[in-house]
């Protein structure tokens, strides 16, 4: 069955009563920068005190080396998955891959509130975003990551042409899009081949998080 991962895209106080309240169910929780850059090493030690795997959401780009101490850092701190950009290059990544132990490191191929205008922004000669989708989901995959983000319109093919562990965020049970483009319902990203769905506002904007949750696990197969 995929995992579903809930995003604590929220101050520490909501999020410490969301893994409370989430606590009976099979779920992972992405800790991002706004959480934790207020909280620190101490919401990892939550979550994992809670019995639940975490999901480092940084985005790590920078020079390798940098890159290298941080992923160094974070296996040193218990999170089960972090996130770099695939877009930070072979090296960044294959220093990465090199530095975790029992990290799993996931390559950010685009972010889902990108659509095809970005790739007039990065004056590309990629056709589609597709296709830089899978050309940086093939160099992580080459550089030993365990996975990669994309969205539901790729994930499909991503799979089918890397076997990585995909994650698929931007997903909804609403009708609201927000700030994202790119979007699918949990059922659909499973079964174009998601083995993680991310979900944030749909469960922490609701009044009955739990009941989004046990709806959302029910629509996966699970």
């Amino acid at each position: 069955m995929a995992v579903l991962c809930v995003a604590l895209d929220v101050d520490k106080d909501k999020a410490q009563e969301l893994i409370k309240v989430l606590r009976p169910y099979p779920v992972a929780f992405k800790v991002g920068p706004k959480l934790f850059l207020e909280a620190g090493s101490s919401i990892v030690r939550f979550v994992k005190e809670s019995g639940r795997e975490v999901f480092l959401d940084l985005k790590l780009h920078d020079i390798p080396n940098t890159v290298k101490l941080a992923v160094e850092e974070a296996d040193s701190l218990g999170v089960d998955y972090l996130t770099l950009h695939a877009l930070g290059g072979r090296k960044m990544l294959e220093w990465a891959s090199l530095s975790s132990k029992r990290l799993k490191l996931l390559g950010v191929t685009l972010l889902t509130s990108h659509g095809e205008e970005y790739l007039r922004f990065l004056r590309s000669n990629f056709p589609t975003l597709k296709d830089m989708v899978l050309y940086l989901a093939d160099i992580a995959k080459e550089s030993g990551l365990y996975g990669v983000v994309c969205s539901g319109e790729e994930v499909a093919q991503v799979k089918e042409r890397t076997g990585l562990f995909t994650v698929v965020p931007g997903i909804r049970v609403s009708q609201s899009r927000g700030d994202q483009v790119r979007v699918l319902t949990p059922e659909e990203a499973v079964r174009r081949g998601a083995d993680m769905i991310v979900m944030g506002r749909d469960i922490y904007g609701s009044e009955d998080p739990a009941g989004v949750v046990e709806e959302v696990l029910e629509r996966i197969g699970g």
